[in-house]
Order: C-alpha cells, then sequence, then structure tokens
C-alpha cells in the first residue's frame, strides 16, 4: 500500500517480550501499545499488520540483545535502527526501565528524529568482538579469584614471601 503515513514503532525488547509503542506521523500520541513474546515470526506479523496502514519504521535500544531483531526486520523490508541507549535524551530525575514508558519515548523521539543511531557491524564483526569481550571477562574473573584466593589463605596465616605468587615457585 502506498501511504503518505509513517509509522514509527519504539521497540523495547528482552529476552521473553518485546513491548512495541505504535505511533502515526500525524498522532499526539501512540494509537496502540502492545506487549509481544520475543518471537521473530508474531513480530513479522505485527509489522506486516502496521505496514498496511503506512510506511513502517522501527527503532530499539542496543543492548546484550544484540542486533537479531534489527537484521531480521532489515530482511523483511523494515527500516529498523538501532539506538545508543546513553544517548537518548531525559528530564533531570526521569526514572527509566519501564516497558510502556520506554517503547513510547523511544517512539516519540524516534519520529521527532532526536535520537542516535548506532553503526551496525557485520555478524563477523559481531562474532569477533563477542569472543574478545568473553577473554576479557575471564581475564577479570581469574584475576579476582586469585586475588580472592590469596586473601583467604593470608587471613589463615599462609602468605608466600618467598617471591612474586602466582609464579612456578609459588604452585611449588
Amino acid at each position: 500500500m502506498a501511504s503518505a503515513t509513517t509509522i514509527y514503532l519504539g521497540l523495547d525488547g528482552h529476552k521473553e517480550s518485546v513491548t512495541i509503542a505504535v505511533l502515526p506521523s500525524g498522532a499526539p500520541a501512540p494509537t496502540r501499545v502492545e506487549k509481544l513474546p520475543n518471537d521473530l515470526a508474531k513480530l513479522r506479523r505485527f509489522c506486516e499488520r502496521q505496514a498496511r496502514q503506512g510506511t513502517v519504521r522501527a527503532c530499539y535500544e542496543a543492548s546484550g540483545a544484540g542486533y537479531v531483531i534489527q537484521r531480521a526486520m532489515t530482511t523483511w523490508g523494515v527500516p529498523c535502527d538501532v539506538i545508543a541507549p546513553s544517548l537518548i535524551p531525559t528530564k533531570p530525575g526521569q526514572q527509566r526501565k519501564h516497558d510502556t514508558g520506554d517503547a513510547i519515548q523511544l517512539a516519540r523521539l524516534y519520529r521527532a528524529g532526536e535520537l542516535t543511531i548506532v553503526r551496525i557491524p557485520t555478524e563477523a564483526e559481531e562474532r569477533a568482538r563477542d569472543v574478545v569481550r568473553c577473554r576479557e571477562t575471564f581475564q577479570r574473573e581469574v584475576l579476582r579469584s586469585r586475588h580472592s584466593l590469596l586473601k583467604f589463605l593470608a587471613r589463615r596465616g599462609f602468605v608466600y614471601r618467598e617471591g612474586t605468587p602466582w609464579r612456578q615457585a609459588h604452585y611449588n
């Protein structure tokens, strides 16, 4: 359907659900806010129903969930941008983390052009970044564990003083 109306979707996604605010270009407030299971087939049907009313554009915050939704929506022909959460304008003292309110705010700010869009990495870049982050996390955890173990032993009177801990002499 060729229509002059643009439908802005603000998505607030979580592991189990996606809350969607539907904001047509001329509407003062969202015409619909719906919570769907985080299921791409259901999300696709929802987007197809909205596309009958006009051109659909969607956005959601970058998070640990990655870019699965963005890549899927793009293949369905629905432009979907991922937003930098740290750059979303907020009023002083405004509380966040209410799915419905977040979805509505995303739709409004997206329609107003006030959001900063992040570059979507390629799948290869995303895999490499995930491996690097995983390695860094394990390195941090190993260091924390070593420190905890040394403190545990020190509290019981076992202090290694013959050199640097965690070298071969310390292990022996």
